[in-house]
């Protein structure tokens, strides 16, 4: 792939991995953003690193995994952590390399001012710091409250009016200057609200009303980026930050939000960039969100950080049709808990959330999945394959012992800047071992 793209990134909030009718939905229509999937590729191995939203944004953002952020769960807004000023998020990246950087819907990376998006890359912003279900729900543009009492019906038609307008004012730019539109919608997360015009439409009541305004609003930016005639210079990409929550698909994997089953990691993800991504093209080959940055990074000519350890890795060629030259694990946590490893076509469950251990599951564990023969984890292969349940059990621990020490460092260094009256910051460099 080569050229500078424009981004469109559009990223929903609890989207399950078998909501989208080009995933195999009967009951759901969403043929704009199915008109993604069929004008370019589908990665049907796409991965949240977490199945909770902060840290999923965490990773993306930043291409790390989100304990090495020191973000590990949900921030609530009585909280006064956020995403550290030491990070290097992907917005930063962009923007250094001359991309104009939008970001309209849920942050949810901390609400001081300090992390604002604002402060972490992005020129414009407009949306909610956190989730809908969080109080008080505050419409911020910029760094400032525009609406206090949010109808949040109006929400996913004000987000895509916002990135509508952007590409439009930014599409006669001087050469060289691409724009980054950071996508984030408020729904499907509960509570649920939708527009007028899409009550009882669809077949799958209140959420499929709201999965398929979705998928109207997506199709109003492929159509705005058609009439500015832009729709071959831009990568356009749709996805979700976890797992669905109390309805919604997962296209018969197990589990939900919350859990490090598939159901609760494996997220939906489409992107068409015409004359570069293949029309139709699908691939199986595991790949993570946090891979984004540097994928998007090199596609604009920019560079990562070299400071640092980033999990993600460059998946252009995958996106292109190929594959990625060096498959890696992938590591799932529950807060600061390893829970599972990926390695190929094995998926091993050493612990879960929520943990019992006088429960016959629980007991249970480690379970042992072949993802090619049993995408719905339903038959554990440890006593038949005790090489691989050795190999992952080695793989699992040794990273769980990196991401342990980091933690200490980090701790260590943070109680010495309190002492000396310095607020304490859990983003500062974490070693690699």
């Amino acid at each position: 792939m080569s050229g500078r793209p424009n981004i469109v990134l559009v990223v929903m909030d609890d989207l399950g991995y078998g909501d989208l009718s080009c995933m195999g939905n009967t009951i759901l229509n969403t043929p704009r953003i199915d008109s993604i999937a069929a004008g370019g590729i589908t990665l049907r191995h796409m991965y949240a690193a977490s199945a909770v939203c902060t840290p999923s944004r965490a990773a993306l953002l930043t291409g790390r995994y989100p304990q090495r952020v020191g973000l590990p769960k949900v921030l609530n807004p009585r909280d006064g952590t956020g995403l550290s000023e030491w990070e290097h998020t992907l917005p930063e990246l962009l923007r250094d390399a001359g991309y104009r950087t939008a970001m309209f819907g849920k942050w949810h990376l901390g609400c001081r001012p300090e992390h604002y998006p604002t402060r972490h890359g992005f020129d414009e912003y407009a949306g909610l710091l956190y989730s809908n279900d969080m109080h008080p729900v505050e419409l911020f543009e910029g760094e400032h409250i525009s609406t206090a009492d949010v109808d949040q019906a109006t929400l996913t038609r004000a987000y895509t009016d916002h990135a509508i307008d952007f590409m439009e004012r930014h599409s006669n730019e001087e050469a060289g200057r691409p724009f980054f539109v950071y996508l984030a919608h408020t729904m499907p997360h509960i509570p649920l609200h939708v527009e007028a015009e899409f009550r009882g439409r669809s077949a799958g009541g209140r959420y499929g009303d709201v999965v398929e305004s979705l998928d109207h609003h997506v199709g109003r930016l492929l159509d705005a980026l058609d009439d500015l005639g832009l729709a071959d210079d831009t990568l356009v990409m749709v996805t979700s930050d976890n797992g669905p929550w109390f309805e919604g698909s997962t296209g018969g994997l197990r589990g939900t939000k919350l859990h490090t089953y598939e159901g609760g990691i494996r997220v939906p993800f489409v992107a068409r960039w015409p004359g570069r991504i293949p029309a139709g093209a699908v691939s199986d080959q595991p790949a993570c969100l946090f891979d984004l940055l540097p994928t998007l990074a090199g596609l604009a000519g920019g560079s990562v950080p070299q400071d640092r350890p980033i999990d993600g890795v460059d998946v252009s060629a995958l996106l292109a049709g190929g594959s990625v030259p060096e498959p890696r694990p992938l590591f799932f946590f529950h807060w600061w808990t390893l829970n599972a490893v990926r390695s190929g076509r094995w998926k091993l469950h050493l612990d879960r959330f929520p943990r019992d251990p006088n429960r016959a599951q629980d007991r249970e564990l480690p379970q042992l999945f072949d993802l090619e023969l049993d995408p719905a984890e339903t038959y554990d292969l440890k006593d038949r394959h005790p090489d691989v349940l050795e190999h992952l059990t080695d793989l699992a621990r040794r990273f769980e012992d990196e991401i342990a020490g980091q933690r200490e460092a980090a701790e260590a260094r943070a109680a010495g800047r309190a002492t000396a009256g310095h607020p304490a910051d859990g983003g500062r460099p974490l070693s690699s071992r």
